[in-house]
């Protein structure tokens, strides 16, 4: 057992040395939309991408940029975002991203990164400008707001991103804007409303040294999937998945080379999907989700010297778990197949 134990630990990079990919924007009594948080992390676990969360205390009083090599903000409510990060937080973030970091914004993430957000008819002066431009809407032709829909957008194959994209894509709209650049402003589109005169659903551009993606829809979403941990819009349909499109788009912003996941990349993941596990790393509470139908004997977890810490046989399809010590551990997972599930997770 301690041998299986020492080459499961031992195959797996648990650290990384230098930045972090990820800093995710996450204070959900502040703005940040919880289930876009979970959702964006649960993709990042399937890349392969490290990530921490992060708030605006954080923001406000360090540079970021030793850190780490990108930025998410989520979804949300914009305007606490820009009432909780304050002058030298904003400072922070621009200089993150002119020296060489990127930022990726979703919905209100997007909206606050917009020199001027138009609001149901009001504009407001937003101070991070890394677009210069407005941000505007919510756009009632897709969805009244606060109602969601599908909707359709086409994909510019033009831009590498694309590259391995279709060219119509179905995302979540929930309120997020269309991008009106500036005279003069160079951007390029990713995306376009088909519902809303062809106009800007994301876009892409170099701000300074550095990378910022900003998205309208909300690709994090998987509408009919369990994989992103989250219930919302489950009863809809994006007719396929959208992590495809943030793979690719994900590798432009850290400035790797372009790629998409390969057919064994997403075979494996469908077989992942009856098993969730998240936060990982985790600083508290420990969740894991089965999918509807998945019979698990027992879950077993394990220290790195081969201590088995829990032994249960899970009696609903949520399991909470809070009671360990800073660490790296394993968890095993035997099915009623008799089939054996094995993941990683660090306690922080």
């Amino acid at each position: 057992m301690y041998f299986v134990l020492f080459l499961l630990f031992n195959a797996i990079p648990l650290f990384v040395k230098g930045q972090t990919d990820f800093a995710v924007y996450h204070d959900h009594d502040h703005g940040a939309w919880e289930v876009g948080v979970v959702a964006f992390e649960q993709f990042l676990d399937w890349k392969g991408l490290s990530h921490q969360r992060i708030t605006a205390s954080e923001i406000n009083t360090d540079t970021l940029i030793k850190r780490f090599k990108a930025i998410y903000f989520p979804g949300g409510n914009a305007s606490y975002y820009q009432a909780d990060i304050d002058s030298a937080g904003i400072y922070h973030l621009q200089q993150m991203i002119a020296k060489g970091g990127a930022y990726v914004g979703i919905c209100a993430g997007a909206y606050f990164a917009c020199d001027t957000v138009k609001w149901q008819g009001g504009a407001f002066d937003y101070p991070l400008d890394l677009f210069h431009g407005n941000a505007i809407g919510p756009i009632d032709t897709l969805a009244v707001w606060p109602d969601y829909a599908m909707t359709k957008l086409s994909m510019n194959l033009n831009n590498s991103i694309n590259q391995f994209e279709p060219a119509k894509e179905e995302m979540l709209y929930w309120g997020g804007p269309v991008f009106e650049p500036a005279p003069g402003t160079k951007i390029d589109t990713l995306a376009s409303y088909d519902g809303f005169y062809g106009r800007p659903a994301i876009v892409n551009f170099n701000y300074g040294k550095g990378r910022v993606l900003l998205i309208g829809p909300h690709p994090e979403i998987e509408e009919d999937n369990d994989r992103d941990s989250t219930n919302t819009a489950q009863e809809l349909d994006d007719k396929g998945s959208d992590w495809n499109f943030l793979w690719t788009a994900t590798d432009w912003v850290l400035g790797n080379p372009l790629t998409q996941p390969d057919l064994s990349s997403i075979l494996n993941q469908k077989q992942n999907q009856k098993i969730l596990i998240y936060p990982n790393p985790t600083k508290g509470l420990l969740k894991i989700k089965l999918i509807r139908g998945f019979q698990v004997e027992s879950i077993k977890i394990f220290d790195q010297s081969g201590k088995s810490l829990w032994n249960q046989k899970p009696t609903s399809r949520f399991i909470n778990i809070s009671s360990f010590p800073t660490g790296i551990y394993l968890i095993k997972i035997e099915t009623a197949q008799n089939k054996t599930l094995t993941r990683i997770i660090v306690k922080e």
